[in-house]
């Protein structure tokens, strides 16, 4: 064999170990990013129970403690890094960040909920928000 020949050998040979490593590269990269999505995916979801696990909790011990109660609650603005909605319907707390709703059931309660600070208090046997 001359020394030509085996130089364009050495290139072709290079040349597929550099194709096979820059595609174990993005077979990597794309698998990576799959698990980021679906953790991401988890986190949010974990935060939007949260967020309406708090809100029964505040409505919960409003219920059950004697009139007088007041008390201040905060709530993020952003769900993760996502925006999100927050609503009271026929006695459920329900959360939508668009892509799915997170709920739970509530004594009656008169009023609105709202992102950032909430004023609950109990007047009359009655819970009202804000």
């Amino acid at each position: 064999m001359d020394k030509q020949h085996l130089k364009a050998q050495t290139a072709i040979e290079f040349m597929i170990l550099a194709g096979f490593l820059l595609f174990m590269f993005i077979v990597m990269l794309g698998l990576i990013a799959h698990q980021t999505n679906s953790v991401n995916k988890d986190r949010q979801q974990l935060i939007g129970e949260d967020i309406v696990t708090v809100v029964q909790k505040e409505f919960n011990l409003a219920a059950r403690v004697s009139n007088g109660y007041s008390r201040d609650f905060y709530l993020p603005s952003f769900l993760g890094s996502h925006n999100y909605t927050i609503s009271i319907v026929a006695n459920e707390v329900i959360v939508n960040d668009g892509t799915q709703d997170f709920s739970r059931a509530i004594p009656t309660v008169k009023g609105s909920i709202k992102k950032g600070f909430n004023h609950i208090n109990k007047t009359n046997e009655q819970i009202y928000i804000n």
